[in-house]
């Protein structure tokens, strides 16, 4: 009986843990999971200390590294193909944390895990701030300065403003096509979130990724939809011409 008590006590507390947690490190990708995991051995462990078990787990973690260490060559030789695995497992390409899109007055960063963005200013009177710590009011102020300062800023004010601001009075900001000039290297890196040594793979990847989440059926905007696209191109178009 008490046996049958613990194990319904222990699905409760799993059921309520997932719907209170589970779900937000889901959406967070699995780099997520990792502290909780860590967590859950140690507190496992504990639980096999007080209950006189930690011996055969620590006997089966032995014989575990002990496999392991033997099997180290074969992995090592074949790590290259493991990996390669994992990433079309996972679907996550060697990006950096996150992307970003910048102009003279604005960087605005986009978070890979969960498909936010937010803007740092860079010039004026609002410097050093993000755009999520604006009022209304000093959003507006920074909006207007943009228009005569840094048209191309504009775009990403208003791209958050539709996402985050629904009090916001405008329902488009003047400019609101993504450029279509020229587009650098590191530029079109930075958008995506990539690395210099990223593959035609990875590109595909990091876009796909990206358009998930920042998609205007999704929440997104055309703007960053846009720049996204450009980016993708221009760095598959880049990767065949150095072939």
């Amino acid at each position: 009986m008490a046996k049958l008590i613990f194990l319904l006590t222990l699905v409760a507390v799993g059921y309520v843990g997932y719907h209170l947690y589970g779900k937000k490190l889901v959406q967070k990708g699995p780099s997520a999971w990792i502290k909780p995991l860590v967590a859950l051995v140690v507190v496992l462990l504990l639980i096999a200390v007080a209950t006189g078990r930690a011996n055969a787990i620590f006997a089966i973690i032995g014989a575990a590294i002990a496999a392991a260490w033997r099997m180290a060559p074969l992995l090592l030789r074949f790590a290259p193909q493991l990996k390669g695995l994992f990433k079309q497992f996972t679907g996550s390409p060697a990006t950096a944390p996150d992307s970003s899109v910048s102009t003279r007055s604005l960087v605005m960063t986009l978070d890979h895990s969960t498909g936010e963005f937010d803007g740092r200013i860079t010039t004026g009177d609002f410097e050093g701030r993000n755009l999520s710590s604006l009022s209304l009011t000093e959003l507006q102020q920074f909006a207007k300065y943009c228009q005569h300062k840094d048209p191309e800023a504009i775009k990403l004010v208003s791209a958050f403003a539709a996402r985050y601001r629904p009090d916001w009075p405008f329902e488009s900001q003047p400019g609101h096509s993504a450029n279509t000039g020229d587009m650098s290297t590191d530029e079109a890196l930075s958008i995506l979130g990539l690395e210099s040594n990223a593959s035609e793979e990875d590109i595909v990847l990091a876009h796909r990724k990206l358009m998930a989440k920042l998609h205007p059926d999704k929440g997104g905007s055309d703007y960053l939809a846009t720049k996204i696209n450009q980016a993708k191109d221009y760095l598959i178009k880049h990767r065949k011409t150095q072939r």
